[in-house]
């Protein structure tokens, strides 16, 4: 009976002799009680009852029985029938080491790169044929861009490439301390960051420095994350379809990892193995996801891809391809029911490779039962221009301000001992020389500035470029200058004070202050026992001033009292990641937003206020960003100055963007 499907579980009941039914005179007793359909409430009707033949008389006899019903056909699941999977060579154009194959809907076709080969390719199923883009560094990854084309990871960039153009635009790059390093597998995860690792160059397959590598996050706003460094071989990566788990693969570690996985913020955490590679497996290579939650691993030098249940930790599948050295693979085709599987032929002398012909082709398997996930593409900002506009470089340009009534950008150009003004209708700048240090720049409601030079507070006359001093401070520091400063709501000029450097990175801690220089030419300190007193800015409802002191690497939040302009109750807002470097200037948007220009780390970050978080990053193309402000017409453009001081030649030669305004 327990063989029987539902068409026959009700076929029979025989009564052998000498057996009565219990059920009444005349009916036939089953073993296990009544035959359903005759007399059993609720149960389904039975087919018709079996005939039999008996060896004579009127009762049956049991060794004459022969029973006369079709047959049930054991069922089989069709990932057990192996039988049923087909493996095909599809694109036979060897590869040196083929990688990184993404499904492209919108062109029916297969994505996929060749490493060594430097060139990312893509295959029609309809033509058959593979076109190629030739780039100029091993190519590692590739993946599908929202707006179209694609993002790639090639050397240690990562990478924009439109296709049609074949023109390759460098977003960003990482590990530029080690230049024996490339990037290697890499996908895009559930919403929409570009997740890629990297690793040390191999000397021969699989042999290679070991943790050298480090695995990073590419953010839609282009900032980059690493979430850690030690690695061997960076590869294989996916999520689970609850976007909770955050699976991966470092491949001398011969295990699949597992992390808990943050949709909303992309960080990840509590690593843990969930499976160990056994010996004839060999490497993990890539991996992918199907629709049952179960992981496809390509297992490098094993010839075969494996299949995995997360959740159980154990080898559910095994499917053998004709060459060794198969690296990923992928779901693909209308339904996303086939699988592709690329490989390699780097590493093969020409015995193995007689014995292996299609090293380096791409394969499709069917029949596996599954289908997968389709691809997440990389949603890329792709709205914001950067450009330099003062191509006359600063050794350090700082606090710039928008006159609006001179329709110009005003700053300062710290070490230089000038007072700056370039206009976006001629694109000259015009400049006037002090004779000190100048730390700030602020407009004067009366025409002309106030600013902030050596521990001075003094009025700068722009027509006659007469300096007048107001206040000298600090006249007990002569090692002292002021540096950052803005007028609050109410006309008053924040500025505050730090000791210079005795040497590079070198100076006397503790030693700075916040200055207010009132309208009637008083002053008041607000702060002391500062180390670089930095950006400054307050918020839209006039109740909080937010500052710097570079060296806290954090932005403070204080209570603001703007009819008296006092501070108070100071307490952490936001402190900066190890990748953001130094805060230095800072201004608000209209949305109350801040925004903070990071030197060293090449980039200016927006922060939300009122929950601490970090919300957007704009890279540049230089290190030694140090403020920013809006300006234009509407104030919708932000400007962005830089420096190039503390630069060494070498790092100034990769760096010909230093010095300018963005």
């Amino acid at each position: 009976r327990g063989c029987l499907d539902g068409r026959h579980r009700s076929l029979l009941a025989l009564a052998l002799p000498g057996e009565e039914d219990p059920e009444g005179p005349g009916r036939t007793a089953r073993p296990g009680g009544a035959v359903p359909g005759e007399g059993t409430q609720g149960a389904a009707a039975s087919p018709p009852r079996a005939r039999y033949k008996s060896g004579g008389g009127s009762a049956p006899a049991r060794p004459g029985i022969v029973l006369f019903f079709p047959p049930v056909p054991f069922r089989c699941s069709p990932r057990a029938a192996m039988s049923s999977v087909r493996i095909e060579c599809v694109a036979k154009e060897g590869c040196r080491i083929g990688e990184s194959p993404v499904w492209d809907e919108k062109q029916g076709a297969l994505l996929y790169v060749d490493i060594t080969g430097r060139k990312v390719c893509r295959w029609s199923p309809v033509t058959r044929q593979t076109q190629a883009i030739p780039v100029d560094a091993p190519v590692s990854s590739v993946a599908l861009r929202q707006s179209g084309d694609y993002v790639i990871t090639l050397g240690t960039r990562f990478a924009a490439l439109k296709w049609k153009e074949e023109l390759v635009t460098t977003i960003t790059q990482v590990d530029k301390d080690k230049a024996n390093n490339r990037f290697n597998d890499g996908k895009v995860d559930p919403a929409g960051r570009y997740f890629a690792g990297t690793m040390a160059e191999e000397i021969r397959p699989a042999v290679l420095e070991r943790h050298q590598g480090s695995l990073y996050t590419l953010f839609p706003d282009l900032s980059v994350v690493k979430h850690f460094d030690q690695v061997d071989i960076s590869n294989g990566l996916d999520w689970s379809l609850d976007h909770r788990t955050f699976f991966y693969i470092d491949s001398l570690s011969y295990s699949v990892d597992a992390f808990d996985y943050d949709l909303q913020t992309g960080k990840i955490g509590n690593r843990r193995s969930i499976y160990k590679l056994e010996k004839e497996e060999s490497i993990p290579d890539g991996m992918c996801i199907d629709t049952e939650g179960k992981l496809w691993v390509a297992c490098y030098d094993g010839g075969r891809v494996i299949r995995l249940d997360p959740e159980t930790g154990k080898r559910l599948q095994t499917v053998k391809l004709p060459v060794d050295k198969t690296t990923s693979c992928c779901f693909g085709g209308n339904d996303y029911s086939e699988m592709y599987v690329t490989s390699a032929s780097d590493g093969m002398d020409k015995e193995w490779l007689s014995r292996q012909p299609q090293a380096g082709g791409v394969f499709k398997i069917t029949g596996l039962g599954v289908k997968g996930v389709p691809p997440y593409p990389f949603n890329m900002s792709s709205s914001i221009k950067i450009e330099s506009v003062v191509k006359e470089k600063n050794r350090m340009g700082e606090c710039p301000v928008w006159e609006e009534r001179e329709n110009a950008l005003v700053y300062v150009d710290i070490n230089s001992k000038k007072v700056c003004r370039w206009s976006p209708v001629t694109n000259e700048v015009q400049s006037v020389s002090v004779d000190a240090r100048v730390g700030s720049v602020a407009l004067r409601q009366c025409g002309g500035y106030v600013i902030a030079l050596g521990t001075r507070f003094a009025f700068l006359d722009w027509d006659t470029q007469a300096v007048t001093t107001i206040l000298e401070l600090e006249q007990d520091k002569p090692n002292n200058r002021f540096n950052d400063g803005k007028v609050d709501p109410k006309g008053r000029f924040f500025a505050g004070t730090m000791a210079e450097e005795t040497a590079p990175g070198v100076r006397a801690r503790r030693q700075g202050a916040l200055y207010t220089l009132f309208p009637d030419h008083s002053v008041i300190k607000q702060l002391d026992q500062l180390d670089i007193s930095n950006g400054l800015d307050w918020s839209l409802d006039h109740r909080t001033f937010f500052h710097i002191d570079s060296l806290s690497y954090a932005v403070h939040a204080f209570s603001y009292d703007v009819h008296t302009g006092k501070i108070a109750c100071p307490k952490l807002l936001y402190h900066l990641e190890k990748e953001e470097q130094m805060p230095d200037g800072m201004c608000i948007d209209t949305e109350g937003k801040l925004w903070v220009a990071c030197i060293d780390g090449g980039r200016v970050i927006r922060i939300d206020p009122e929950t601490g978080k970090r919300i957007q990053t704009v890279r540049l193309p230089t290190p030694r960003i140090t403020s920013c402000c809006f300006g234009g017409k509407d104030y919708s453009e932000m400007y962005v100055t830089s420096a190039y001081d503390g630069l060494d030649e070498a790092t100034l030669a990769k760096e010909p963007h230093a010095g300018e305004i963005f």
